[in-house]
C-alpha cells in the first residue's frame, strides 16, 4: 500500500510487482491507480517494507530504490495451521464427500495469475483411477478474468472429480488444508505465497512453480515444476501419491522450513522499520 498524503515521515509496504511483470492479469483501473501512485510513493517513503527478499531485489532493479531504504519482513502463519490427526477431520471432509488424506487442494483467488488452469490440465492427465481416489478441491473466491479459464473449470467440475468450494473461513480452511494429500500452487508470480507456508506448517507437502518469491518460502522442502508444464505436474502429483517415502520426506522438510517464519518475527521487523522512519 502507498502512503496517504500528509507532511510527516512515511513508510510504505509493497507486496509485489505484479503490475510490472504480469499487467495482463490486473484490471485496467487497478493498473491506472498503481501507475499514478507507486513511483511518487516510493520516492517519498523513508522506508519500504516487502514480504520477501525477492521483491526487495526487484525494487532495486526496476525502480532503483536504495538497499538501505528496504526492509524485508517475511510473513508468518497462524497457530491454527498445524498437523492434525486425520481421524479428527472427518466432520470437515464428510460433507464434501472426500476422505482425509485422500484429496488434492488448490488455494487462491480464481484469477489468471494463480494459474489454476495449469492445475486443472495436470489433474486431467492423471489416470482415471487416481482421480477417483483423489478428488481435487479448489478453495478461493472468484477473482478478475475468471472467464479466461471458465470452460476448463466447468468441464472439470462436470466430471465430479473436481469440486469448487468458494471462500472458506479461516478455521475451516486450516482444517481442510491439514487433511490434504498435497497443496497444488502453480502461481505465475507471488510476492510471498502465504498458502505455501500454511501448508508446510500443517504438515502438507507442496507442489509449486519455481517462480518469483516461492522458492524463498518453500526452500528445499517444495517440489518444483515449471508453471507451463502440465505433464511435469502430473508426474510430480503421481510421485507424491505413490511414493510414501518421498511424501513423508517432503512433509518433514516442510515442517522444518515453516519454523523459520513467524508473525512475531514479522512484527519485530515491521516495528523496527517504523522506528527507522521516525528517526530520519
Amino acid at each position: 500500500m502507498w502512503p496517504f498524503e500528509f507532511d510527516g515521515p512515511m513508510l510504505m509496504t509493497l507486496h509485489d510487482l505484479t503490475h510490472v511483470h504480469y499487467p495482463q492479469t490486473q484490471p485496467a483501473d487497478r493498473l491506472a491507480e498503481i501507475a499514478r501512485c507507486v513511483e511518487p510513493a516510493l520516492e517519498r517513503a523513508r522506508v519500504i517494507l516487502t514480504d520477501s527478499q525477492f521483491v526487495a531485489d526487484e525494487l532495486q532493479r526496476h525502480y532503483g530504490v536504495a538497499r538501505e531504504r528496504l526492509k524485508v519482513a517475511p510473513l508468518g502463519y497462524a497457530q491454527r495451521f498445524h498437523p492434525r490427526p486425520l481421524a479428527d477431520l472427518g466432520r470437515v471432509t464428510a460433507p464434501l464427500g472426500v476422505t482425509p488424506g485422500a484429496y488434492l487442494l488448490c488455494v487462491g483467488t480464481l484469477e489468471p495469475r494463480k494459474n489454476l488452469a495449469l492445475a486443472l490440465r495436470a489433474y486431467a492427465l492423471l489416470p482415471e483411477a487416481v482421480r477417483r481416489r483423489y478428488p481435487l478441491l479448489i478453495a478461493g473466491m472468484a477473482g478478475w478474468r475468471r472467464d479466461d479459464f471458465a470452460a476448463e473449470l466447468q468441464a472439470a467440475l462436470a466430471s465430479g472429480q473436481v469440486r469448487l468450494l468458494g471462500y472458506l473461513d479461516d478455521e475451516r480452511l486450516a482444517e481442510l488444508l491439514a487433511g490434504a494429500r498435497m497443496l497444488l500452487f502453480p502461481s505465475l508470480y507471488e510476492g510471498f505465497g502465504l498458502p505455501v507456508l500454511e501448508a508446510m506448517a500443517s504438515g502438507v507437502p507442496v507442489l509449486l512453480s519455481p517462480s518469483s518469491a516461492l522458492p524463498e518460502v518453500a526452500g528445499t522442502a517444495g517440489t518444483y515444476v515449471e508453471a507451463g508444464d502440465p505433464e511435469g505436474w502430473c508426474r510430480a502429483i503421481l510421485r507424491l501419491i505413490e511414493d510414501q517415502a518421498e511424501w513423508q520426506a517432503r512433509r518433514v522438510a516442510g515442517l522444518e522450513q515453516a519454523q523459520g517464519f513467524s508473525w512475531k518475527r514479522c512484527a519485530g521487523i515491521t516495528a523496527a522499520a517504523y522506528r527507522q522512519a521516525l528517526e530520519h
